[in-house]
């Protein structure tokens, strides 16, 4: 099993990395990403705290946790920079928050994280049918953890 979308006390979460880590590997998962929300206000210490925490994670550990950054609630114009500073330095799963109708969130999200370099579209609940379309064309992330696959 996978998770791709973890949250810890950096965000909105109630446990620290390591704890959320061992949680699913007791519950059997084989990959999760840590994934905490992130903006240009802690965009910088996030990425810095969710690299230290993979680099130290054991690699003969029964779960690989990958670091990733979810990009919550920005305007759209921030999801390509943010993604592009993210993966520039190593993050794995970025996620974009979507145009949950459970939040507010601003008009034209989805396509802006869509058009960006995304991995996941998490709550995308206004979803158009061309940004379906463009979801659609998005590669597999499994693609690059194909030999993880249990």
């Amino acid at each position: 099993m996978f998770n791709l979308h973890c949250h810890t006390i950096l965000s909105d979460g109630e446990l620290v990395a390591s704890e959320v880590a061992v949680r699913y590997a007791a519950a059997g998962y084989r990959i999760i990403a840590i994934t905490d929300h992130c903006d240009y206000s802690n965009i910088k210490p996030n990425v810095a705290a969710v690299l230290a925490f993979t680099s130290h994670w054991p690699k003969n550990s029964a779960i690989k946790v990958l670091p990733g950054v979810e990009l919550t609630h920005i305007p759209p114009e921030q999801f390509k920079p943010l993604a592009r500073f993210a993966r520039a330095k190593g993050i794995k799963i970025i996620i974009g928050h979507g145009e949950t109708t459970s939040e507010p969130v601003i008009v034209g999200t989805n396509r802006a994280a869509l058009e960006s370099d995304i991995d996941i579209l998490a709550h995308p609940g206004l979803i158009t049918d061309e940004d379906v379309l463009l979801a659609k064309k998005a590669r597999d992330i499994f693609g690059t953890y194909q030999q993880e696959r249990p």
